[in-house]
């Protein structure tokens, strides 16, 4: 277990750099910020889901609710659309 609040202010940092080019990645249509970013939001919504045994459970529905939202986008993002004739 890390002890130090320093050691935690480096960990932050390294996770929003890589987030940062997670997203600049993700705006330039790479495949590295669908992957970072699915993976960031499925994190998230285990934690939402682990949560709504807590005092805010209306709270962590939404976010779990935005989570998968976000993970349906990032899946289908560039995929043909079918059309129906």
């Amino acid at each position: 277990m890390f002890s130090s609040l320093h050691t935690w202010g480096w960990i932050t940092v390294i996770i929003g750099v890589i987030q940062l080019t997670a997203g600049f990645s993700l705006f330039g249509g790479g495949t590295y910020g669908r992957v970072i970013g699915i993976a960031a939001a499925s994190l998230g919504a285990l934690g939402a889901l682990l949560a709504i045994g807590g005092a805010y459970q209306f709270w962590a529905l939404g976010v779990f609710g935005l989570c998968l939202i976000v993970i349906h986008g990032l899946v289908v993002y560039g995929q043909p659309e079918e059309r129906q004739t």
